[in-house]
């Protein structure tokens, strides 16, 4: 999504991307790409951590670049 020339997105757990999406919509936003990290993220390895960074990265920038997931 782009607005005042700026691309957006938002990042949210798998536990909160129905409220995210609904939010979202509720604000005139329905195609605001969302990027969803697993939930809970807490607790997690350092090494979870890391992996699930990188992927929360690289689907950061499919979003963007206007792939869906």
């Amino acid at each position: 999504m782009t607005k005042h020339g700026k691309q957006a997105l938002t990042v949210c757990s798998a536990a909160f991307q129905t409220l995210g999406r609904a939010q979202a919509r509720a604000l005139g936003n329905s195609k605001l790409p969302i990027a969803v990290i697993p939930h809970p993220f807490g607790g997690r390895s350092r090494e979870d951590v890391r992996k699930i960074a990188e992927q929360c990265v690289a689907d950061i920038a499919k979003l963007l670049a206007g792939e869906q997931r």
